[in-house]
């Protein structure tokens, strides 16, 4: 026990290993929050909470009295069940097993944190925000409640929370801390389109809109990033790996599925074989910035093991990117392009900027992209993309 103590000083007493195996220091650990609150959510058979750590000042710790954990599982599996029950209708059908879940998303859970964030931290309209989900709390889309009720004096809508702020995830703070660190090493932006439309042999069926998705995102991409699309024959594991390696920015539209049992596994479906999340994180990608993922289930936990946050979407932003659009379920290609296109051009839409692609606007791309299609998208695919990231 003694030689192990002395090893341990000796080791604190390299530089960058003050803290080996000690927690984190709050202070640390609140770097995370430098542009924003992070909003951890935590659910136990005790008491469910929220603690909020601010930019600065003490963390604000807020019970979560109105919903017990048997009350978020019965919330997860009533959205699995609504979800699919959306996708079966047409666009014009009204949703109202889907409101009335994200309505008590509202009511019970994020409420109470926006009367904190706007009553006693006096966070303004449309600042930043990022959630910090676990366990069960991984499962259901916070981002998406809303009160979907009209004002006392008939002025309008009540603001849901993507009205109110712009929100972000992150799987974690150190997560979050690391990728704001490694946005201080750029260089000159390049980037590709990948899209996969015809999968090989047992990889899911034909899409037809991504050849038409991937010309248009194509198209709006700044001249100066030297924009390349990889499709067809092209798009295969190989093409896709190297086309990573080499550019700062990716727009990838296929299939990709979530494998529960073995989450490394999780893929995208390429022209020959998957490309599997483990054949990613197996690369040196020391340039990534960006990342749309316009395919299904990219940014879906593991209902088994909710705390270990390994599905695509968290697994780029571990491999480097320091930014990345995901998606919670299965998303309609057709229905994509509709997001994707606002999406873009709120990004570039300064294109006098010297600096004009930068990653840390895409939440607020995002946010304005979902707003721009609310009276043609449906719901559920409104709702189906996240941010996560800085």
């Amino acid at each position: 026990m003694e030689q192990w103590k002395a090893a341990v000083a000796e080791i604190r007493k390299v530089d960058g290993f003050s803290r080996f195996l000690l927690p984190p220091l709050y202070e640390d650990l609140q770097a995370a929050a430098r542009h924003g609150p992070v909003i951890i959510l935590i659910a136990s058979q005790y008491l469910c909470n929220a603690i909020i750590v601010p930019t600065s000042g003490e963390p604000h710790h807020i019970p979560l009295l109105s919903v017990t954990l048997a009350d978020l599982n019965n919330l997860k599996d009533r959205f699995t069940r609504a979800i699919r029950h959306a996708s079966r209708m047409t666009p014009a059908e009204a949703r109202t097993d889907l409101i009335v879940l994200l309505r008590t998303i509202w009511d019970k859970i994020m409420l109470p944190i926006v009367d904190v964030l706007k009553n006693v931290l006096k966070l303004r309209r449309y600042s930043r925000i990022w959630l910090c989900p676990t366990a069960v709390f991984t499962t259901i889309p916070l981002h998406a409640a809303n009160p979907f009720q009209t004002r006392k004096d008939r002025s309008g809508k009540e603001p849901c929370l993507e009205d109110l702020y712009i929100c972000s995830y992150t799987p974690t703070l150190s997560a979050l801390i690391r990728s704001r660190q490694m946005m201080k090493k750029r260089i000159s932006p390049s980037f590709v389109a990948i899209g996969q439309g015809q999968p090989g042999t047992g990889q899911g069926k034909e899409l037809s809109a991504v050849d038409s998705e991937l010309k248009f995102v194509h198209e709006l991409f700044p001249a100066t990033a030297n924009p390349i699309t990889l499709s067809g024959d092209r798009a295969t594991r190989a093409g896709a790996l190297k086309a990573l390696q080499q550019n700062t920015w990716v727009h990838l539209a296929c299939h990709g599925k979530q494998d529960h049992e073995q989450p490394y596994n999780s893929h995208f479906a390429m022209r020959n074989e998957r490309l599997t999340l483990l054949d990613i994180m197996e690369q040196d990608i020391p340039h990534a910035e960006f990342v749309f993922l316009s395919a299904c289930h990219t940014a879906a936990g593991d209902e088994e093991t909710p705390d270990e946050v390994i599905h695509l979407a968290a697994g780029l932003q571990f491999s480097g990117f320091k930014s990345v659009i995901g998606t919670l379920w299965a998303v309609d290609d057709a229905v994509a392009k509709h997001i994707v296109e606002p999406f873009y051009e709120k990004m570039f839409e300064d294109s006098e900027d010297g600096d004009v692609m930068d990653c840390r606007k895409a939440a607020r791309a995002l946010n304005h992209a979902i707003q721009a299609v609310k009276t043609k998208v449906p719901l559920e695919q409104r709702i189906v993309f996240v941010h996560i990231g800085v």
